[in-house]
């Protein structure tokens, strides 16, 4: 019997989830530099609030992992970070604004396709509290700085407002039309516009007009309204943080959770591949019972930018996290070798030992398949003389050296 990872999942080895990790710890360091705080919430939720109205509604059943406990209470794993969110903060009162960062799995139970998991992990920051447009704009630069540091260079974030698209849609459109409107929108970049105009059609939904308003590629030949104005505001203050040339209006960008109220943004890393997005969603909290409150907030999908930044190149390839070997010439030198061991992992110098009880040679041929760089050599004239041979795996270069000289030098 051979068991495989379940549909729509994957195991990550330890080269890809050394990789996954570094991505984490750059989101980690600069969402905290912007003064965000961490959250963890539970791997599941009650399945009133994923399914609660202005999210995706009952009809998320069919779109997440739902199950019921052993007391028949309705359940399901979390299919984003942000309902977790807005019902931790209708339930406690915070100090506002309250800044958020999650870097947690979530699970949605779509057809896995090319860069589509039923398992992924996802960061994401939120601003909580503030109605005003830095707190969108300061969701965005964080975004971009986490890119640069990762090494992207191509990449672009679309934006638009729904109020945008909503004041002149509510022209013609009823209230219950709207909302059918924006989910085709959503789907423009993969069906293109005969496949909004079908699809419409399709709904019983005139869609000239739509269609007339979609082709609009620059904001200064969008409507005049509220939307309009709002965008405006937000690119100017991009503008003073430096990441203007980093912003692509595209009018039709909605996003497809309900819970959108105005701001939307999303993530492409130049290679026609999203990674995330985000937007204001300010009604959400007050509609699953808490106070009426705004908040924004911008996700980034970590599973596709480690598989875009493998297929570049962007790592540097090491098998191995470990930086020092240390291998004995024989046993009678194994309490030197455990001696030393731990006095590198006290200086914090990643160290391994023989665990194998292996001959010298079957030690070097390990660390070599590892990639670890250093091999520290003990054997009974090394323990005499209080120095050690340092050999460099790649160079094979080998210097002769106290324990603290190579302490030092590893440091």
């Amino acid at each position: 019997m051979k068991f495989q990872p379940p549909k729509g999942t994957r195991d990550l080895l330890p080269g890809d989830a050394r990789k996954l990790q570094q991505i984490i710890d750059v989101c980690r360091d600069v969402f905290e530099k912007y003064g965000f705080e961490p959250l963890i919430t539970p791997a599941f939720e009650s399945f009133e609030l994923l399914s609660a109205k202005g999210g995706l509604g009952e009809a998320v059943k069919d779109e997440i992992y739902y199950f019921k406990d052993k007391s028949n209470r309705e359940l399901g794993l979390r299919f984003d970070l942000t309902m977790p969110l807005a019902r931790v903060v209708s339930s406690i009162s915070l100090s506002k604004p309250f800044k958020r960062y999650q870097i947690e799995k979530v699970w949605r139970y779509d057809n896995p396709a090319f860069l589509r998991f039923r398992e992924f992990w996802q960061a994401d920051i939120d601003v909580v509290g503030s109605s005003s447009l830095l707190a969108d704009v300061e969701c965005v630069v964080v975004t971009c700085e986490i890119l640069d540091r990762l090494g992207f260079e191509n990449y672009y974030i679309r934006v638009n407002n729904r109020k945008l698209l909503q004041e002149e849609f509510e022209k013609f459109l009823k209230t219950e039309e709207m909302l059918e409107v924006f989910r085709t929108i959503d789907k423009l970049e993969k069906i293109g516009l005969e496949g909004v105009e079908a699809e419409l059609k399709q709904k019983k939904i005139d869609s000239k007009k739509i269609l007339e308003i979609l082709k609009i590629s620059s904001l200064k030949d969008a409507p005049d309204n509220e939307g309009k104005n709002e965008l405006e505001k937000f690119l100017n203050l991009a503008k003073t943080f430096g990441i203007e040339k980093r912003l692509k209006f595209d009018i039709s960008l909605v996003r497809g959770l309900e819970y959108y109220t105005s701001i939307v943004f999303e993530i492409n890393l130049g290679t026609k591949v999203s990674c995330g997005g985000g937007g204001r969603y300010d009604n959400l909290i007050k509609m699953i019972g808490g106070q009426d409150i705004p908040a924004t907030g911008i996700s980034l999908g970590l599973d596709r930018i480690l598989e875009v930044m493998k297929e570049n190149k962007m790592f540097k390839e090491e098998k191995s996290g470990t930086k020092v070997f240390v291998a004995n010439v024989n046993s009678s030198v194994i309490d030197n070798a455990i001696k030393i061991v731990q006095e590198l992992r006290k200086n914090r110098i990643s160290a391994q030992m023989d665990l194998m009880e292996r001959n010298f040679s079957k030690q070097l041929e390990y660390a070599s398949n590892l990639d670890i760089p250093y091999v520290i050599i003990i054997g009974p004239e090394e323990i005499k003389r209080n120095k050690f041979k340092l050999k460099n795996m790649k160079t094979g270069e080998q210097r002769e050296l106290t324990l603290q000289k190579i302490i030092s030098l590893l440091k």
